[in-house]
């Protein structure tokens, strides 16, 4: 019986195929029409957030400075798995980052021995204490091209400093009891680039692109600094130098790229990975202006505090476990007597 009333549904109610319109018969056909239209409302297909998403975390400034707990974690499994995230939202406008260089190409006369040019691009080393020797120099001292040059560079590394230092102080006061390293303090270095359209330049192969500079200056300075954060004065292409991966991603003027130099993985006892990279930047042929990226590496004195907060609590913590000590053992001298 069940068999026959199955018979019986599959003959009287045949399966409903669209319909097949004839050539210029659309118009006159309404149930074809009813057919396309139903095949418009097919929903889109949306990949989950998580495939949208890339790897490197992208941390807004204000919630690092809220302590807010998701933001901190993300930027800490992004310094852990690759040595590198990134900080939006951190205040220093593109147009103060763009005045910073008003005088810099004055400087890139008088200070030449200061510049070189590595591929398509010329830097310039800033440090203070270059500064002040600089400024001994008779054709500098009277310059006010200079003093405002340096007045704008050392207001931007402090303001670069103070972002570090709230990075650093997240990092340092997030890691429980972990062991750490006391780092070294060293003076801020800042290095300027300018960069010039690859196409108005002799094909000279960037020196960072070639395997010995992971082993040359680079590796030394991502040694002797804590941190290198990366700016630049407009949109740009940020590359990891690494052996082991290639990995690459767009940054802006709003977005500082933060990499971890080899004292936090010192510091951190590995738990946080050492990583380089740079800025690249094509600038438009038919621009006068140039575009400038800036990494300045520091090394915040306040990691080391998290050091000194550990081995306080740990010579608490054995002060206290003493004291239990010798609670019990009077205790167990009264019980006995």
């Amino acid at each position: 019986m069940a068999l026959a009333r199955i018979r019986s549904r599959l003959t009287s109610s045949p399966a409903q195929q669209p319909p097949s319109p004839m050539p210029n018969s659309r118009a006159n056909n309404p149930p074809f029409n009813n057919h396309v239209d139903k095949l418009k409302n097919i929903p889109e297909f949306d990949l989950p957030d998580d495939m949208n998403r890339s790897p490197i975390a992208d941390v807004e400034y204000r919630l690092i400075k809220l302590k807010d707990k998701k933001s901190i974690q993300r930027m800490w499994d992004s310094a852990v798995k690759f040595g590198v995230f990134k900080v939006s939202g951190h205040g220093i406008s593109p147009e103060e980052l763009q005045l910073a260089f008003n005088e810099a190409e004055y400087c890139f006369g008088l200070l030449a021995e200061r510049w070189s040019r590595d591929g398509d691009r010329e830097e310039f080393a800033w440090s203070r204490s270059a500064m002040v020797v600089a400024e001994r120099r008779r054709d500098v001292k009277s310059s006010e091209e200079f003093q405002l040059f340096r007045q704008k560079m050392d207001s931007l590394a402090n303001k670069l400093e103070a972002i570090a230092k709230d990075v650093a102080q997240i990092m340092g006061s997030n890691g429980g009891k972990q062991p750490r390293k006391k780092i070294k303090e060293n003076e801020t270095r800042m290095t300027l680039f300018k960069h010039s359209n690859s196409s108005l330049q002799p094909h000279t192969p960037r020196s960072c692109q070639t395997p010995r500079s992971l082993e040359g200056s680079s590796r030394r300075d991502s040694a002797t600094f804590a941190f290198s954060l990366h700016v630049p004065t407009e949109f740009g292409e940020f590359r990891l130098l690494s052996e082991e991966r290639s990995l690459s991603f767009r940054t802006d003027p709003n977005t500082i790229v933060f990499t971890i130099g080899e004292q936090v993985e010192e510091w951190s006892y590995g738990e946080f990975r050492s990583t380089m990279g740079e800025i690249n930047i094509e600038p438009d042929v038919q621009e006068d202006k140039g575009a400038y990226s800036i990494e300045l590496k520091c090394s915040p004195s306040i990691l080391n505090e998290a050091v000194d907060k550990n081995e306080s609590i740990s010579i608490t913590e054995q002060i206290i476990f003493v004291a239990i000590v010798a609670i019990i053992y009077k205790l167990f001298s009264y019980l006995l007597s």
